[in-house]
């Protein structure tokens, strides 16, 4: 026998998604690792059960090829040898419920197979081997059936204690390969089987060549374009037909068959037991009890890994099958076959010479030494449950949320380096409930901050606007005498024509439409002192309502303020600009903003002794921006200075003339309350202030 454990499950890692449902559902848990970030695999403990193989499926929503656990058979060398070797197949008792089993022999011919057997035969060698070896003393006392490879493996790594109460003989397939292997001594035989275990059990013995599961085979019928529906029914080329049985792969077939042909055996001498209880209570139990020579033991133990027995083994196909019409279609063959009597005789004659001809011996091995698990101390375990962060009685949940049955077994894996506290539930939910709670302190000290920073900015836009005011009152003086200069010519027109009005009347020179012509003129001199005034009244008023305007007329408004002023001092303004677009903005205090640009070139101009002072203002629109260009032939700003001129209370003009204020608030009102953009650079005569805003 080898002593390395042939692979049986595969492993894709890049599926894994760590979901853990394979240690949950694996009976010896210890054979996976999920300290990491996917689950790795031990195939040195693993038993070959393939629970976790439909775990995982179920995990990747019922998608095989998603899966990263995925069954090892000898299926593609079992292909390769069909056309050069001669294969005799054997076919498991569980094929019945799987297959139409008549179609299933003709379809194994068609794929090149000598012979086909049925291993139900076998298992009527095994029960009467289990009856001698008991019978004769040979047997230690329960003995333990042998038929389930993956029970076989577990009780070699995991209770060696009960390796000496199994089955001295071998498994039903293990008995009919002895019997076949005479009939075809130069065959290799394949076993047609519902379970990815045997791969261990025929790699050790050696008696079969190739474990092909149900699903392997499936697609080999497929690949070949063999439709079993469409087949002719085929026969066992076996000389005897098996009898009760041929329902051995179900749950409880071992104690039904036995109780069969030795009928003085009461039921009671044969315990039933499958599926999880078996790794989770029985065996432990049944070691304990025959080590302390506890009364009402067993004689035998009918014993299956599989909760539904072989029938719905790892490799099978039947699972769209209601578990009814699996174990009826079972149970009507073994009954139809126990009720002939001749047949009953032929089998009695049967495994008499098998018996007497044939050695069915079997041997197991202590695989112990493998399980290398480490049982923390006392104090070792304390520290675990510390760092899991359980603290009190009721944080031992044992929810199983980990894959492990009890807290105590997560305790064990995190010590043994198998798994890790970051997998505990109670330890996700304290951890998520400390992050909550500093997240909850986070959001009470943003809440603070942010009220802080709302009331500091209110404190600011509060500043800003009396920054704004004080700028606009800073300007007044500068502002009346502007008014004074636009007011100058149309009060002495006025003063002349009211005059003029006074002759004619005097001198009773009236004409009616020449006195309606000369008061027109004084109303329409009145208007424009209005209008003058109103711009001044706007542009000196507190509120900063937005409005919808069109830019020409925020620089015509403006102008009608500063444009006399310019004028007097003998300025060029060249105007070239016609915006269509309106645009969302403040126009009052944009009206500041050209009014400080305007009023910077007009002092510019005196200060640097300008002889033939000119102001170009060009608008246009570009990338969806409307962009005023303000350009000067004053000489522009010094190089050294012209980083600082939009900084607060910089300037240039001496603090009894200037406040260091007016481009300080011109880029703040462009560019946070428009959202636009104030930029000044040097061209080669002067300066040219850039305004961008969005529309």
């Amino acid at each position: 026998m080898m002593n390395d454990l042939i692979e049986v499950i595969g492993i894709k890692s890049e599926n894994c998604i760590n979901c853990h449902q394979c240690i949950a559902v694996c009976p010896v848990k210890v054979c996976s690792n999920g300290s990491g970030e996917v689950v790795k695999f031990d195939t040195a403990l693993c038993i070959g059960c393939g629970r976790c193989i439909d775990a995982c499926i179920k995990s990747h929503g019922g998608d095989m090829e998603k899966s990263a656990r995925f069954p090892i058979d000898d299926a593609a060398q079992f292909v390769e040898d069909l056309d050069h070797q001669e294969i005799v197949a054997l076919v498991a008792p569980s094929a019945q419920c799987n297959y139409n089993l008549p179609q299933l022999i003709t379809g194994l011919k068609l794929l090149g197979i000598k012979a086909v057997y049925d291993v139900a035969l076998g298992a009527e060698i095994t029960v009467a081997c289990y009856h001698a070896a008991m019978t004769s003393g040979r047997a230690r006392l329960p003995l333990i059936g042998s038929s389930c490879p993956a029970i076989v493996r577990y009780i070699e790594l995991h209770h060696p204690a009960l390796i000496g109460h199994l089955a001295p003989t071998g498994s039903p397939v293990y008995d009919m390969a002895i019997y076949v292997q005479s009939l075809h001594p130069d065959a290799r035989l394949a076993f047609i089987s519902p379970c990815l275990a045997k791969r261990r059990e025929f790699h050790d013995s050696k008696v079969v060549q190739y474990n092909v599961i149900y699903q392997s085979l499936d697609r080999i019928f497929n690949d070949r374009n063999i439709n079993l529906s469409l087949l002719d029914d085929g026969h066992f080329d076996n000389t005897v037909a098996a009898g009760m049985a041929a329902n051995f792969s179900t749950p409880g077939g071992l104690k039904e068959c036995y109780l069969h042909h030795y009928q003085t055996t009461p039921g009671s001498a044969i315990s039933k037991i499958e599926g999880p209880l078996v790794y989770e209570k029985y065996l432990s139990d049944l070691e304990n009890d025959i080590k302390t020579g506890q009364p009402g033991l067993p004689l035998l133990v009918d014993i299956l890994s599989c909760e539904k027995g072989c029938n719905m083994g790892a490799g099978c196909i039947n699972r769209a099958k209601s578990i009814n019409n699996i174990e009826t279609t079972m149970t009507i063959r073994a009954e139809r076959a126990s009720r002939d009597a001749v047949q009953e005789e032929q089998i009695a004659l049967f495994i008499q010479d098998a018996l007497a001809e044939y050695n069915f011996d079997y041997y197991y091995r202590d695989l112990s030494y493998r399980n290398q698990i480490k049982i923390p101390s006392t104090a070792e375990f304390k520290q675990i449950y510390t760092q899991m962060h359980k603290a009190e009685e009721r944080d031992f949940r044992n929810c199983a949320a980990c894959g492990y049955n009890s807290c105590q077994m997560m305790a064990i894996a995190i010590f043994n380096g198998l798994n890790k506290v970051e997998n505990c539930h109670l330890y996700q939910e304290k951890e998520l409930r400390q992050e909550q709670d500093v997240l909850n302190n986070m959001v009470d000290e943003l809440e603070a901050l942010n009220t802080q920073l709302q009331e500091e900015f209110m404190e600011r836009k509060q500043q800003e606007q009396l920054l704004v005011q004080n700028s606009k009152l800073a300007a007044m003086g500068e502002m009346i005498g502007m008014i004074a200069h636009q007011w100058r010519q149309p009060l002495s027109s006025i003063s002349t024509l009211a005059g003029n009005l006074k002759v004619l009347v005097d001198l009773d020179m009236f004409d009616q439409e020449q006195f309606i012509a000369l008061l027109a003129e004084i109303n329409q001199h009145a208007q424009y002192l209005s209008h003058t005034i109103n711009d001044f009244r706007h542009f000196f008023k507190p509120d900063n309502a937005q409005d919808t305007v069109i830019m020409n007329d925020v620089i015509n408004s403006t102008l009608g303020i500063i444009g006399k002023s310019l004028e007097y001092k003998h300025v060029k303004l060249i105007k070239d600009y016609a915006f269509t677009n309106p645009i969302l903005t403040y126009p009052n205090e944009l009206m500041q903003v050209y009014m400080n640009i305007l009023k910077n070139a007009s002092d510019a101009f005196v200060e640097n002794e300008t002889s033939q002072p000119q102001i170009i203002i060009h608008g246009y629109e570009k990338n969806n921006y409307q962009v005023v260009d303000i350009i000067d032939n004053a000489g522009g700003i010094p190089h050294d200075i012209i980083d600082k001129i939009f900084e607060p209370y910089f300037s240039t003009k001496g603090a009894s003339v200037g406040t260091g204020l007016g481009l300080y608030m011109s880029k703040i009102i462009v560019e946070e309350h428009c959202h636009g953009k104030l930029t000044a650079r040097n061209l080669d005569n002067g300066a040219c202030f850039t305004i961008e805003l969005p529309f």
